[in-house]
């Protein structure tokens, strides 16, 4: 009778996998506003390099002792998602510090600088234009507030 070598799960692989999982949410939590939001910004690259170290060492356990740990097909798809969370996860940890801070943006509430837009005819408009009464011959009302939407973008 051969021998019976009792059957393993490969834990490292899905701990990894938690890791990396774990590495995704914190910099997801980032949107949240949280208190301690520095701490949370810096968890995120410790957990991805612990997810690609325990990765690692549950493909060495599966595919330098298959009699023991068993599941390779699993064990590599699992990892192969991990390896892709984590690289996601290091890829936002060093390129968001790339993004020029927003410090001279205007804050909710406060007034926005006049400025002069084109308008959908092509005729320059200026926020100060806006609140002026119409200049035609009926009882036109300014506007008591106008909705402007800034898009951060980084291009």
């Amino acid at each position: 009778m051969p021998d019976m070598i009792e059957k393993r799960r490969n834990w490292a692989v899905w701990l990894g996998f938690l890791f990396a999982l774990g590495a995704m949410l914190s910099n997801m939590v980032l949107f949240l506003s949280p208190p301690g939001q520095r701490a949370i910004a810096w968890l995120s690259a410790p957990l991805a390099v612990a997810a690609l170290i325990l990765m690692a060492r549950g493909l060495q356990h599966a595919f330098g002792k298959p009699q023991v740990y068993r599941r390779k097909i699993l064990s590599s798809i699992v990892s192969l998602v991990s390896l892709l969370l984590a690289g996601l996860a290091i890829f936002i940890f060093f390129h968001a510090r790339a993004l020029p801070p927003s410090g001279a943006a205007p804050q909710v509430g406060q007034k926005a600088p006049d400025f002069t837009l084109a308008d959908t005819t092509g005729q320059p408009v200026s926020l100060d234009q806006l609140f002026l009464p119409a200049t035609d011959n009926s009882q036109g009302v300014p506007p008591r507030a106008v909705l402007l939407i800034f898009y951060r973008g980084y291009w």
